[in-house]
């Protein structure tokens, strides 16, 4: 038994991973060129990166903290590297800015591809999944920090969500603010990593890890808790403190470019990667508020893997979690490509079958043909469950004439088609 069930694991798709068929593989490529247009539209470029890096580069101090640390997924090579899985799109370009520093500036650059986790799997969440980034390096400008926002809700918005969110808080000035409630500098990194937690565990739960680090509560309860007109709030209380500058800058440049209505001032909100330095982001979307995405600024990162001092500001999304929710609220729409099938009568025109097939192709059509020697009957139910729009039926009756039957999959309606006009007519 025990055999039965390493043969039976053997075909299963690794945990925390799935198999994308062809009916979800068009959905999710849809998707993808989707939020590559958006991204395109504001400049920014693509770049690819090794799925695989250096795990030294991946774990550096100070750049993604422990609790990603212990997700990478790392093994040693045949050479004995050791070597770790991407688990983001940052940390690899970071090291291509650090090594190619006369790239133009500011650099922006867009990557979308796969990322790895050892996480627990769960209702949208995998250890193998894709994410969509935007970054630029070499400006300090909110206005730059703002772009890569409005790319990614853009691109949203190209998808159909009409319910968006955006999720804004300045590191610095939560810093800032935790010091004046009483948290050390040396316990600032242990404050923010607990109250990151606030979604999973709570404030009851947060309260409880906070105490257990000796790290008051009570201030901090006070500073997370602010809504409304909360900078205006933190300026009367506090006055002109670090950070504040910055965020009125990028809700400035938000209004300008539009998506000021998706955003909400939350001081609980820190994220959980040590590189970020300044504003910070987190996307949500759909009636349900699901977090998608997020990002922010992270200015030391690149000199923190050896590079020069670059400013550098990002914001990505998961793309499993986005489609996900396109297929619960069924967001897709019936694919706009036309796939054609060519049909055999007989054995004997399957080469002219071919021949038109062909012909088709190089026309611009999307078109396939028998490769099993069915009986035509097979060949339209082959058709159909493929989705084909239209089938070409070619026989030596219609070849004697120089056309062609054409049957409209969805009507059922038929029709001879001369032999040069088939392309015209199934576009």
């Amino acid at each position: 038994m025990k055999g039965n069930s390493k043969v039976i694991n053997m075909f299963q798709a690794p945990k925390g991973t799935k198999d994308w068929l062809p009916d979800e593989a068009e959905r999710w490529q849809t998707v993808v060129d989707t939020v590559r247009k958006a991204f395109e539209k504001y400049g920014f470029r693509p770049m690819e990166t090794p799925a695989f890096e250096s795990f030294e580069l991946l774990a550096a101090k100070g750049g993604t903290g422990d609790a990603v640390r212990d997700e990478i997924y790392n093994f040693k090579d045949k050479g004995g590297r050791e070597l770790g899985l991407r688990f983001d799109l940052t940390v690899p370009m970071a090291r291509v800015l650090a090594n190619n520093a006369n790239l133009p500036k500011p650099f922006k650059r867009y990557q979308i591809g796969k990322v790895w986790r050892y996480d627990n799997p769960q209702a949208g969440r995998f250890r193998e999944f894709w994410q969509a980034d935007v970054d630029t390096v070499g400006s300090s400008s909110p206005l730059s920090d703002a772009e890569c926002v409005a790319a990614l809700c853009e691109a949203l918005e190209q998808l159909g969500f009409k319910e968006i969110k955006v999720r804004l808080n300045n590191r610095k000035l939560l810093q800032t603010l935790f010091l004046k409630a009483g948290v050390k500098e040396s316990q600032m990194l242990e404050a923010f990593r607990s109250v990151d937690k606030m979604d999973k565990i709570g404030a009851d739960g947060v309260k409880r890890e906070l105490e257990d680090k000796k790290i008051g509560w009570k201030g901090i309860e006070e500073i997370i808790k602010l809504k409304g007109d909360v900078l205006e709030k933190i300026e009367d209380k506090y006055g002109a403190v670090d950070g504040l500058a910055e965020l009125k800058e990028f809700l400035k440049y938000a209004k300008i470019l539009g998506i000021d209505k998706y955003l909400e001032i939350d001081l609980s909100l820190v994220r959980g990667l040590e590189y970020y330095t300044g504003p910070v982001f987190e996307v949500m979307i759909g009636d349900a508020k699901l977090s998608c995405g997020g990002g922010g600024r992270y200015d030391k990162l690149i000199k923190i893997l050896g590079g020069p001092d670059l400013p550098a500001t990002g914001i990505s999304i998961g793309l499993n979690r986005v489609v996900g929710l396109m297929e619960e609220k069924n967001m897709f729409k019936a694919s706009p490509i036309k796939k054609v099938f060519v049909a055999s009568v007989n054995d004997f025109v399957r080469g002219d079958a071919a021949k038109i097939c062909q012909k088709l192709r190089k026309d611009g059509v999307i078109a396939e043909t028998d490769l099993a020697e069915r009986k035509l009957s097979r060949q339209m139910e082959y058709a159909a469950a493929i989705g084909a729009a239209y089938v070409i039926v070619v026989g030596p009756k219609e070849l004697e004439k120089k056309c062609v039957k054409v049957r409209d999959m969805k009507s059922g309606k038929e029709k001879d088609v001369p032999l040069d006009k088939i392309a015209k007519e199934v576009l």
